[in-house]
């Protein structure tokens, strides 16, 4: 599987330039990160840890396996543009964050949809640097996988959540149309006029970009901006995360563009999951705050 890991490299730096979710490190990758979402965590929304605090690589590693394997997925521990989490306290910290999100994001979805997109494994590394910059997430349907990604940094978790429905995004559209940047007529149609979409996401880079809720009519987010591919992959995002779903459903009661995309959206997972992911799922999507999600490990 290494092996097979390693043809990913060049389709997903070519695709990772233009798709941000964070402001990312400026010259070198080792540089503390900025959180773009940060302005934006919903403060409601806790993580639990999965495992007890003085669990080991292995013992972390079997009960993440497990849990995939419960989804008809695989795990796999390292990718070319990452590193593998080793037997020490700081990395048992770190892939006890990671696997904190990753796992209920991950099962938030019915294995259905998993099944039908053709993804069979995840990978969870630390420190993923792509083009010399790092990034938290990054798909690679050519190795049917979606890679996430521990930076040791201070991020709202939720917001690595949502990094995680994003990327999952971009994958799903790939598979669906065979392209990331697949421009959408439906889609574009629903734009209010005023709309002008930005140069792609690689224009958000080394500006500090900060990434805040619903900046104008028809947009969840000011990265939505960017290009048309991130408007979905974020509204998408946004509707799957707890906190930031519940702000969706009350800016489309007000913003009729956005809530023709979110019924676009909706429509579009609940034929894709086969009937899984339908109106009543995405509302609990919105419902789902600090009284069904458990306490949050660190910050």
């Amino acid at each position: 599987m290494r092996a097979i890991l390693q043809v990913h490299a060049a389709v997903a730096l070519l695709f990772l330039s233009a798709c941000v979710a964070h402001a990312p490190t400026i010259g070198n990758s080792t540089q503390p990160e900025t959180d773009s979402l940060r302005a934006e965590c919903p403060s409601e929304v806790r993580y639990t840890a999965v495992a007890p605090a003085g669990a080991t690589l292995a013992e972390l590693k079997a009960l993440t396996e497990a849990r995939l394997a419960a989804l008809h997925l695989k795990a796999v521990w390292s990718v070319p543009e990452g590193e593998a989490f080793v037997d020490s306290q700081p990395d048992h910290l770190r892939m006890q964050r990671l696997l904190s999100v990753v796992l209920p994001s991950l099962e938030r979805y019915p294995a259905v949809l998993f099944e039908r997109m053709r993804l069979t494994h995840i990978a969870l590394v630390k420190n993923l640097t792509v083009a010399g910059q790092r990034r938290r997430a990054m798909p690679a349907p050519e190795t049917a996988s979606v890679v996430y990604a521990d930076n040791d940094e201070d991020i709202c978790l939720a917001g690595m959540e949502l990094r995680i429905h994003h990327e999952f995004y971009h994958f799903i559209e790939y598979r669906v149309f065979g392209d990331f940047y697949y421009r959408d007529p439906l889609w574009l149609a629903m734009n209010p006029a005023a709309v002008s979409y930005g140069s792609g996401g690689a224009t958000a880079y080394g500006i500090g970009f900060v990434n805040l809720g619903h900046p104008a009519a028809g947009m969840v987010s000011r990265y939505a901006l960017y290009g048309p591919e991130e408007d979905k992959a974020e509204m998408f995002g946004w509707m799957m995360t707890p906190g930031y779903a519940h702000r969706v459903l009350q800016w489309v009661a007000e913003d009729t563009a956005l809530s023709a995309k979110r019924q676009f959206l909706i429509r579009f997972l609940q034929e894709q999951s086969s009937d899984a992911m339908g109106p009543q799922y995405f509302l609990q999507r919105a419902q789902a705050v600090a009284a069904t999600v458990p306490p949050q490990v660190g910050r």
